[in-house]
């Protein structure tokens, strides 16, 4: 008879389940919780924890072992009790006893009972089917990347369609009217007088055009050919708006926007704090060689841990999952670090 597989399926109903001779798992609600270490976001959820002291028999737990397995209640209390002599038995060698989807028990240096919570189920009825999910961070392009991407988008080549017959027949059509038209201009309209060809109405008389400076705000390099779009953005100062960027001679300069122009100018509401010490240290672990601190350093960090070398400890060099300001911020990420470490510990400096 395995005790755990009813242990556990009380603890979906009932906030304490009480082991005669061992002890009581209760059940406590934990709302939704947010982890900034890895970006992970735990839906709600029942929090396991034991005591010893709650050692008195309920007879919820034999009740159901005796549904269960066809037992009488007085057999179920006897199974009951072999299972307890077996686990004190075990605690008693200085072993771990693991109870499946419940957790473990072991004693401590002073020979007390002690308990880790699996964290494997979520016992709470009420969110079933939601698990913990890691966010994604936001991938955002360079301005070196927008300005390449803006400029392939401009200097892209043309592509050539295919016409119907149809379109075919209308352009013949028109050419021919066209033609038509150009004939009888040539033979009654006087060309001899001063024509505006850059006006829709070509016996516009021509205006002579004055040249006005373009007020845009570019920046105009001849040596600007030569550098890169990168040294163009690092050249460029607050009021610049715009770059005229040019790929060769073949290729007309482009007006590449680096940034928009400020509407009104912002009231900056930044307030200047002081910069907080980090005392409380989730410890992973702790080496003799600093090389192998430097090691398991690179693996949290590729984890998603803001890992480092705390310093030297009782001559051993000791690593960190993460670190904070205050214990109940390391209180509230050492269960996320357990889960990946069950010995996870938070020092103090």
């Amino acid at each position: 008879m395995k005790l755990e597989t009813y242990i556990s399926e009380l603890l979906y109903q009932y906030d304490c389940v009480v082991v005669p001779g061992l002890g009581g798992f209760v059940a406590n609600y934990k709302s939704a919780t947010i982890q900034s270490v890895q970006n992970t976001f735990a839906p709600p959820s029942k929090s396991i924890s034991f005591n010893k002291n709650l050692n008195a028999n309920d007879g919820l737990l034999a009740n159901l072992i005796a549904q269960k397995e066809g037992f009488s209640f007085d057999v179920a209390i006897k199974k009951i009790e072999e299972a307890v002599a077996n686990i004190n038995r075990e605690l008693k060698l200085k072993s771990r006893v693991l109870l499946n989807d419940v957790g473990t028990l072991f004693l401590d240096t002073e020979n007390r009972i002690q308990f880790e919570p699996q964290n494997s189920i979520n016992y709470l009825l009420g969110s079933y089917g939601l698990a913990v999910f890691q966010k994604q961070p936001i991938q955002r392009a360079t301005m070196e990347e927008k300005i390449t991407k803006e400029l392939i988008d401009r200097t892209a080549p043309l592509v050539v369609v295919k016409e119907s017959n149809a379109k075919k027949w209308a352009y013949a059509a028109a050419v021919t009217v066209l033609a038509f038209g150009a004939g009888w201009m040539t033979n009654n309209a006087d060309l001899s007088a001063d024509l505006n060809y850059a006006n829709l109405n070509p016996f516009t008389p021509d205006s002579k055009s004055v040249y006005t400076p373009s007020k845009s705000n570019f920046i105009v390099d001849d040596e600007a050919k030569e550098k890169t779009i990168k040294e163009l953005v690092a050249e460029a100062d607050e009021s610049t708006y715009f770059l005229n960027v040019t790929f060769g001679n073949t290729i007309d300069p482009v007006a590449v926007q680096i940034k928009e122009k400020p509407i009104a100018e912002a009231v900056s509401t930044y307030v200047a704090t002081a910069k907080q010490e980090l005392r409380y240290h989730i410890i992973a672990g702790c080496f003799s060689e600093k090389r192998n601190a430097k090691k398991m350093v690179r693996k949290l960090k590729k984890k998603g841990f803001s890992s480092f070398i705390v310093g030297k400890r009782k001559g051993l060099w000791a690593v960190s999952y993460n670190s904070f300001v205050t214990r109940k911020e390391a209180v509230n990420a050492l269960e996320f670090a357990q889960d990946h470490n069950s010995k996870a510990w938070i020092l103090n400096q």
